[in-house]
């Protein structure tokens, strides 16, 4: 009888190309450092804008997505009319693993996902003021998430021209 066959991960087959290249030589470095191109460092968050982010959620975002960033406990799950419950905004969603700008975009134009029943902000809020409620978020997020956040962020305003 021939062994079962191991699915090899993405991030497995990252790990080993790196560490074939050498990018597992230092203690410092990620696995895929050896593969990404490297970015310059995150921003460091905005205190004074995430606080002003944060009175704006609780103005305008806190009754559907939750006082905490909790979103609805069945986010996943399609109500019986095909609409999908709010989102958490807190590392458990999957906010974090969107660019801002399209962050900024969606809080404004709405979101183009079916099922989705979140207004338009454009003419309530501005760009600045979703870019600091988006702060407000980043400023929950733990490290792993806001690097991500980071890098999507980057290479997707590098991919835009900007």
């Amino acid at each position: 009888m021939e062994p079962p066959r191991r699915k090899i991960t993405l991030f497995a087959a990252i790990t080993l190309l790196a560490a074939a290249c050498g990018g597992g030589s230092s203690s410092t470095s990620s696995p895929l450092d050896a593969v990404l191109e490297p970015i310059p460092p995150e921003p460091p968050i905005d205190t004074a804008r995430a606080e002003e982010g944060a009175r704006l959620y609780a103005q305008y975002c806190a009754a559907c997505h939750g006082p905490d960033l909790e979103g609805d406990p069945d986010w996943k799950v399609p109500n019986a009319d095909g609409s999908y419950p709010p989102p958490p905004h807190d590392s458990s969603g999957h906010t974090w693993h969107h660019p801002v700008p399209q962050l900024v975009e969606l809080v404004l134009r709405g979101p183009r996902a079916p099922g989705s029943t979140m207004p338009r902000f454009d003419g309530t809020l501005d760009e600045a003021e979703v870019a600091a409620i988006i702060e407000y978020f980043r400023s929950t997020w733990g490290p792993e998430e806001r690097a991500f956040n980071w890098r999507v962020t980057y290479e997707y305003t590098r991919s835009q021209g900007s």
